[in-house]
């Protein structure tokens, strides 16, 4: 497997993992490009412009500069997993009678959308380290 091919790969499985759940209320599940009652998110179009960019440097033969927005795309995959993490324990800025009726409601991460989203980041990641890999001056 060559590194465009790996890089496409990763960024076509981080944009399906944007659509899957990443959240469960009250067996309503949410994921991170549009929440149920909301638009698009922020975050849902920080990490699809980074595989959209990953796919866009890979079309083009540049896959080795995937490795940018590969690193992006861990790091706030890595940044928004902590803060849903710290969000759902109740360890953020919720006032007591909230943090109550929050845990009445049995708040739960689902890492079915967290984990195809990390592995498309790691893909991109991966795809990028083998495009400089393989475009190493011959000594």
């Amino acid at each position: 497997m060559n590194a465009k091919t790996l890089t496409l790969a990763g960024a076509v499985v981080l944009i399906i993992g944007l659509f899957l759940p990443i959240a469960s209320v009250m067996s309503i599940s949410m994921n991170l490009i549009m929440p149920p009652g909301q638009g698009v998110t922020g975050s849902g179009l920080i990490l699809a412009g980074c595989a959209v960019l990953a796919a866009v440097l890979a079309f083009i033969g540049q896959a080795k500069w995937a490795v940018i927005p590969g690193i992006a795309a861990v790091g706030w995959l890595v940044f928004q997993y902590m803060e849903a993490s710290k969000n759902l324990s109740g360890g953020g800025d919720i006032p007591p009678e909230a943090r109550e009726m929050l845990a009445a409601m049995a708040p739960s991460l689902n890492y079915l959308g967290w984990g195809v989203m990390g592995l498309g980041a790691v893909l991109i990641l991966v795809g990028g380290a083998m495009g400089w890999k393989s475009n190493a001056p011959a000594a």
